[in-house]
């Protein structure tokens, strides 16, 4: 135990530093893997739309044993993630909750038994801890388990805020290339601020390309991109 305490002080002090965000949470579940009793892979998992993501896998047969459950829609990391509680498959031969998971995963996996946990997080995450032994994760496994689970919390919210400010900063970075644009069109062609949106709108239609795009080069060369030519009909041979 103390030396996963000086394991979480050093991640600690990582993200207190300069340290990859997304780094720190593969570091959770390797560490997961090295310090609970009887895991052997582990896995975070988001929902977005409904569907499941792989945040961070430890190996590949955590993300393998994950994208069955993504596929088939159920399995312990799933409902860990969406009804807020925490799950434990047994023995993957003898699972009634998710049948076609639990098939699937002793057919075409070495997982035989797993531990989900749901992460207090402001989307739907759950941390996955999968086994090669049926009935593996002992009630100390369950307890220093908790404490990874509580750990990966810390991360997973600190990982939605730095998105969370990376999406403001792009979104602001758009408007503000959008105005000067907004701006160069209002000067050159004389016409209104939703007359040169107007424009920049039918330019992103018309060349299939984002609206951003095209604010960006009216902002640097001063004028809108050239349009297609409009495609005329081809000349008919009259019948006769």
């Amino acid at each position: 135990m103390m030396e996963l305490s000086q394991e979480f002080a050093v991640l600690g002090a990582e993200l207190h530093g300069v340290g990859d965000n997304q780094a720190a949470l593969r570091r959770i579940v390797e560490l997961a893997v090295k310090h609970v009793d009887g895991c052997n892979w582990a896995s975070i998992t988001t929902l977005r739309s409904g569907q499941g993501y792989s945040v961070t896998v430890s190996d590949e047969v955590a993300g393998q044993v994950d994208a069955l459950q993504y596929q088939l829609g159920e399995g312990p990391c799933l409902s860990a993630a969406e009804n807020s509680a925490d799950y434990l498959l047994f023995d993957v031969r003898d699972e009634p909750r998710w049948p076609r998971f639990a098939r699937a995963a002793a057919a075409q996996t070495p997982v035989r038994s797993v531990l989900a946990f749901r992460l207090a997080a402001g989307r739907p995450v759950a941390l996955n801890l999968y086994a090669d032994q049926p009935g593996a994760f002992s009630s100390d496994a369950v307890d220093t388990a908790t404490i990874f689970a509580a750990h990966a919390s810390i991360l997973v919210a600190l990982n939605e805020a730095q998105d969370q400010a990376t999406n403001l900063e792009a979104a602001l970075e758009s408007s503000r290339v959008i105005g000067v644009a907004l701006g160069v069109l209002m000067s050159a062609r004389k016409v209104t601020q939703e007359q040169a949106f107007q424009l920049l709108r039918t330019a992103s239609q018309n060349l299939h390309r984002k609206l951003r795009s095209i604010a960006a080069e009216v902002a640097e060369t001063g004028t809108l991109p050239e349009l297609p030519a409009p495609r005329t009909a081809e000349p008919t041979e009259a019948n006769g």
